[in-house]
């Protein structure tokens, strides 16, 4: 089920480089947080209901209910922790997540003003932790060897504004930053 969600906070983007998480192939990645009772997360509950039911037809809503007690929904309705320390991570206080991945191909990236970016270095700049985007998302049931899970496939991402950057990120330091720091070049001759 394909959808677009508006002005949701990302994290953890890997939209440049594929990245592994665990023992998982590298895919490009990301984790979006959704507002609970938000039109973002009544239309994920929609799509994820429309494709359970498109593979499962009447024994959607039995599977679906395994497959959220297994946490295997790319759509978590609690806050996203840490599972070393179980401390919720920074901006997912009281908030939801949609996780999306793709394997196999890098998402579309566009900047604001509707032009595409693809530059790594620009994508990492313009597409941080924290800010916030619109993302083309496709939403589908997997029922396979590997077992029964709703997945997330990332389509593309548009930056939309910014937001608290989490975790360490964010914009360089200045030269300013190191001002009071500095040497004067007249007392490195002598």
């Amino acid at each position: 089920m394909p959808i677009r969600i508006q002005n949701v906070r990302i994290a953890f983007p890997s939209l440049a480089v594929p990245q592994s998480l665990g023992d998982g192939e590298p895919a490009y990645q990301a984790k979006f947080i959704i507002e609970p009772n938000s039109p973002q997360a009544k239309q994920i509950a929609e799509a994820i209901q429309a494709a359970a039911e498109e593979q499962w037809k009447d024994k959607a809503k039995q599977i679906l209910k395994v497959i959220n007690e297994d946490k295997k929904s790319c759509y978590v309705t609690s806050e996203y922790r840490s599972k070393k320390t179980g401390e919720v991570y920074a901006g997912f206080e009281g908030k939801h997540y949609l996780s999306a991945r793709n394997a196999k191909n890098q998402p579309t990236i566009v900047s604001k003003f509707g032009k595409p970016i693809t530059d790594p270095r620009e994508i990492e700049s313009v597409i941080y932790s924290g800010c916030y985007v619109h993302a083309m998302l496709d939403i589908w049931a997997q029922d396979n060897k590997w077992g029964r899970r709703i997945n997330c496939t990332l389509k593309g991402v548009m930056y939309a504004k910014d937001g608290d950057s989490f975790g360490g990120g964010g914009a360089p330091a200045s030269v300013g930053d190191f001002a009071d720091l500095a040497t004067a070049e007249e007392d490195s001759l002598v």
